[in-house]
């Protein structure tokens, strides 16, 4: 029996704590710093969370079951401590920092009790949770920078919540065994800031520090352009519309998900809008920011050619689900 994630019982913000017991490195980690589990990631948004692992990156919920229900847990802020900007100030940040690399030497460090010194601009899981609440003024521990996952968990701020799991039905195994798009998304960020090393001293790690780069040093603005195509940012979309068909026709919607087509239809129409708005806030930004630079950023550019075309892929999916659900009404 497998058990995954019930999404309609998390909120924006759980952090969610797993373990992976058989797995060297889970096993050795909490053994070394005498903690039930062993990684820390921040749901936020619709099945997306966001971890530090190689890199900080988002990854799908739906894709991570578990044998047993007692190797993972939610940890949800206390009501009485949440502000209206909270939660959101948390995930920001998050955002922020996907793409800054893993502090492998500070993990070791930690895992050795060497917590008085730590590398800055990197993340370590602990620290990109606990710096993520920092943000909005909440410290969830007393070391933000090297904290270990049992002292998140034993914070006074958080309550456990260790029921929010439910069985897998054989269409979660099948999704969560299908070909995952993220991991090229994940690799394709990997090479373009590997390419981008002899830009800024090689400071450049999040794509947000990259824009703020281009607005200020137009000399670099064609050069980075062109690497951002050689890296294959650029052509992910079309990889995902290739290896995950079912999600821009109708007949190969109802073909993968056979008798579940219809629930499966609702809940991604939902996922879809959610994703589309985001999507069309960060194109709009990305329009100002071009228009501020005098409508000559290639860079620039390029980014909003690329929202648009995630923007359109919702739109499509969106009308794949109306499709698949007035099928089943008729």
């Amino acid at each position: 029996m497998k058990y995954i994630y019930d999404m309609s019982k998390l909120r924006y913000g759980d952090i969610i704590l797993v373990r992976f017991p058989g797995d060297s490195l889970s096993d050795r980690v909490r053994e070394s710093t005498n903690s039930e589990y062993s990684h820390a990631m921040l749901y936020v948004d619709d099945s997306s969370y966001i971890e530090a692992s190689d890199r900080v990156v988002a990854r799908n919920l739906a894709r991570l079951l578990f044998d047993d229900m007692s190797d993972t847990c939610v940890l949800r802020v206390k009501d009485e401590f949440l502000k209206p900007y909270t939660i959101d100030a948390a995930i920001y940040y998050a955002r922020d920092v996907v793409g800054n690399p893993y502090a492998a030497m500070d993990a070791l460090r930690l895992e050795a009790g060497r917590i008085d010194n730590h590398t800055s601009e990197t993340q370590i899981c602990t620290r990109l949770v606990a710096k993520a609440y920092a943000k909005s003024g909440l410290y969830l521990v007393d070391n933000i920078e090297m904290c270990t996952p049992q002292q998140i968990q034993d914070s006074c701020f958080v309550e456990v919540k260790r029921d929010y799991l439910r069985e897998a039905s054989d269409f979660d195994k099948k999704f969560a065994a299908s070909y995952d798009v993220t991991n090229d998304m994940v690799n394709a960020t990997f090479r373009l800031f590997d390419l981008l090393k002899p830009f800024a001293n090689g400071s450049l790690r999040t794509m947000r520090q990259l824009i703020d780069h281009v607005s200020c040093h137009h000399e670099d603005d064609e050069p980075i352009a062109k690497l951002m195509k050689d890296s294959g940012y650029l052509d992910i979309l079309k990889i995902e519309e290739e290896k995950n068909k079912y999600n821009y026709d109708k007949e190969e919607f109802i073909r993968f998900y056979g008798d579940d087509a219809y629930v499966a239809a609702c809940s991604a129409l939902e996922t879809n809008r959610r994703g589309k708005y985001r999507y069309k806030q960060d194109c709009n930004e990305l329009i100002r920011l071009f228009i501020a630079n005098g409508m000559t950023s290639h860079f620039l550019l390029s980014l909003i050619a690329l929202n648009k075309q995630i923007i359109e892929q919702y739109e499509l999916r969106e009308r794949v689900c109306y499709e698949v659900m007035e099928v089943h009404r008729s």
